[in-house]
């Protein structure tokens, strides 16, 4: 296995995973790219692999956190809302919470729901 195959291999995540959105701004009169080297290539500061990987790790365990919760709040106060009802509201809630963007609570969510076997928020739901 080549070293460049095993480097990436380390760091997959899935494809719709979202990737952030980079808006820096450096001072001067001169155009300017932000970049961060890693391994021989550049990328766009917070989305080297091991960093994507990172978030990746972060948003998938609060997917089954959420899960567990959405399950309990089903079976519990709740149990008079829809699936989807319960899933928009905790959505909503972790968007305010500012622990991801909103394209990563979206796919938070979207994740929960898939452990859950409960069907996806439609686009009437989100918050983006």
């Amino acid at each position: 296995m080549t070293e460049e195959h095993s480097f990436e291999a380390n760091y997959k995540v899935p494809d719709d995973f979202p990737f952030p959105i980079f808006n820096g701004a450096v001072p001067g009169s001169q155009p300017k790219f932000l970049a961060v080297f890693f391994q021989g290539r550049y990328y766009l500061p917070g989305c080297t692999p091991p960093e994507i990987h990172l978030r990746w790790r972060y948003c998938e365990d609060l997917a089954a956190q959420f899960a567990a919760s959405c399950l309990r709040s089903k079976e519990g106060k709740r149990a008079h809302m829809s699936q989807e009802e319960i899933l928009a509201q905790y959505l909503a809630r972790l968007i305010a919470s500012e622990w991801t963007s909103p394209s990563e609570a979206m796919w938070i969510i979207k994740k929960a729901a898939e452990q859950l076997d409960w069907p996806p928020l439609s686009s009437s739901n989100t918050q983006e």
